[in-house]
């Protein structure tokens, strides 16, 4: 089971730990790079694409490892040719679960912790890079949603 935490809170920088051992560190970040992160000694990065919602995780060269489509309550997550499905299954986007092959639920990405600066995933059959982006995926989704409340709030003079 992945666990990510915010190393200093307000900030956006988080600390993952597999089973209670360190495993990466990641920084989400504005524009177009989600996030960068390193796993078993390669480099990878999570890129947003701004106005569609998509997410894509690159590897070092740049090449697509991954995709997903557009991340609503219920998204898709693409790559080598398989197809793994994601709904959400709490208000607010605090939890997802992942499909299997059969359309039962195999898995979940919960967020938790104070001010929800915490987030699991257990995610079984997929490989770690694709845990990584999965639960990088649902942080920067929290983050597009709140940035667009912020948004509409100053616009509407609140």
């Amino acid at each position: 089971m992945l666990h990510a935490k915010r190393i200093h809170p307000p900030s956006q920088d988080y600390e993952l730990t597999e089973d209670g051992r360190a495993l990466t560190a990641f920084s989400l970040r504005r524009g177009r790079i989600g996030a960068r992160f390193t796993l078993s000694g390669s480099d990878y990065q999570v890129r947003t694409h701004r106005f569609s919602g998509v997410y894509e995780l690159l590897d070092a060269g740049g090449s697509v490892v991954a995709t997903t489509d557009r991340v609503r309550r219920s998204w898709h997550l693409t790559c080598s040719g398989r197809v793994i499905a994601f709904r959400q299954t709490a208000a607010a986007g605090r939890e997802y679960a992942m499909a299997g092959d059969d359309g039962v639920p195999v898995g979940t990405i919960r967020r938790t912790g104070h001010v929800h600066s915490e987030i699991t995933a257990d995610l079984p059959g997929l490989d770690p890079a694709l845990q990584v982006f999965a639960l990088v995926v649902v942080l920067l989704r929290r983050r597009r949603k709140r940035a667009a409340a912020v948004r509409s709030t100053a616009l509407a003079g609140g």
